[in-house]
């Protein structure tokens, strides 16, 4: 009787405990961009930011007739860029080049859903010239 008793509650503290970690996963899930009342900013606004990823941008070499690299990440509640990933990549070392000034960004303004900060997902375009 008292190994039943041990298991049922054993079972009853890992349901608990597995529900807690689904929960947490998805409120920590990050909003899209379009979808957060106060959307993110980077200090000095877009064109900063351009001017920012311009001058520290460093052309790989690279022989093709341009195009455009997508770069999306998340901005933190605190304003830090993380998850950085390229989305698409013109290849021969521009998108990790991308991922690398990316990376860089200083602390942005944080995004706001419902009074709250929240994580928001955010993608931007490069344009290589070609």
């Amino acid at each position: 009787m008292k190994k039943i008793l041990l298991s049922v509650i054993a079972l009853f503290i890992v349901s608990i405990a597995s529900a807690q970690v689904t929960a947490t996963i998805v409120d920590d899930a990050p909003y899209d961009y379009q979808e957060v009342e106060v959307r993110p900013e980077f200090p000095g606004g877009n064109s900063a930011l351009m001017a920012f990823i311009g001058s520290n941008f460093k052309m790989p070499e690279y022989d093709g007739g341009g195009g455009t690299i997508k770069v999306a990440f998340v901005i933190e509640i605190d304003g830090s860029v993380t998850n950085v990933k390229v989305t698409k990549d013109l290849g021969q070392g521009t998108g990790a080049e991308a991922k690398r000034v990316v990376s860089l960004l200083p602390r942005w303004t944080a995004g706001e859903h419902l009074g709250k900060k929240v994580r928001v997902l955010y993608e931007i375009p490069i344009k290589i010239a070609g």
